[in-house]
């Protein structure tokens, strides 16, 4: 990501104040802080929205009752990386959000409406801005915009034997015991034909986790308790809980 970055804690504008701080996304960096107190030292922001972002969330927004306006998140990632993830899965339409972002992308500046006054301010644009998503982007944009991405990643699903790789982290993150019989058990008996996604097994550990926690016991990796996750997580109609389950008696 490179080194620390300096920010303003605000910016303002006339008699107006624009809050750029923001704990959520700045992390503040070890060692001396600038003698600039209207300064502070930030390692490079991550911003990462999903299909929850709405437009308003990339203007101003004006707290009445603080009198202050709330940076945007282009602005919050600003020296740092801006990501977009589930693209195409937001209530607005994907050309209309990317239509938002052509002059920033190409000019590298960002034009912002103080609602409060009317005023329009002009804003570098330095952030590193990423669209991340499961669907084909010849669904979501037109060619000239694809042209404009200058890169594209695709991800693949992964081989077996990163999928395994993956398994054994997402164990060793969430408290489980690591069995290797666990990966071919998964391969063959539950997965069949049905694609490997490198985001299944944080998914798979951590409902066989919430099973073992709802039960009241330690998690572990077996043929019955994989076969729950995996019917939480990909066959719901089935249910994973059996009737002396649903007979227990709430914890109170």
């Amino acid at each position: 990501m490179g080194a620390p970055v300096e920010i303003p804690h605000a910016v303002a504008v006339g008699d107006e104040i624009i809050r750029v701080i923001d704990p959520v996304y700045h992390k503040i960096a070890d060692g001396p802080q600038p003698i600039d107190r209207r300064l502070v030292k930030v390692e490079r922001p991550v911003v990462v929205a999903g299909g929850e972002l709405k437009l308003v969330q990339l203007d101003l927004t004006y707290d009445s009752s603080n009198r202050y306006y709330e940076a945007p998140l282009q602005w919050k990632a600003n020296a740092g990386v801006f990501v977009i993830d589930d693209f195409g899965r937001q209530e607005v339409p994907p050309m209309r959000l990317l239509n938002r972002f052509i002059v920033p992308m190409e000019k590298k500046v960002d034009y912002l409406d103080l609602s409060a006054s009317g005023r329009k301010i002009e804003l570098p644009f330095l952030c590193q801005i990423v669209f991340s998503t499961n669907l084909s982007p010849t669904e979501l944009v037109d060619e000239a915009f694809l042209r404009r991405m200058a890169y594209k990643i695709g991800v693949s699903n992964p081989s077996p034997e990163a999928f395994g790789r993956i398994l054994r982290y997402e164990c060793d993150r969430q408290g489980v015991s690591f069995d290797e019989k666990a990966i071919g058990y998964l391969l063959n008996n539950l997965y069949g034909k049905k694609p490997l996604r490198g985001s299944h097994p944080r998914a798979l550990i951590a409902r066989l986790v919430d099973l073992a926690n709802y039960r009241q016991e330690p998690p572990r990796l077996t043929p019955q308790t994989l076969k729950e996750a995996f019917d939480a997580c990909f066959n719901p109609a089935l249910g994973s809980l059996t009737e002396e389950d649903w007979a227990r008696p709430a914890i109170t």
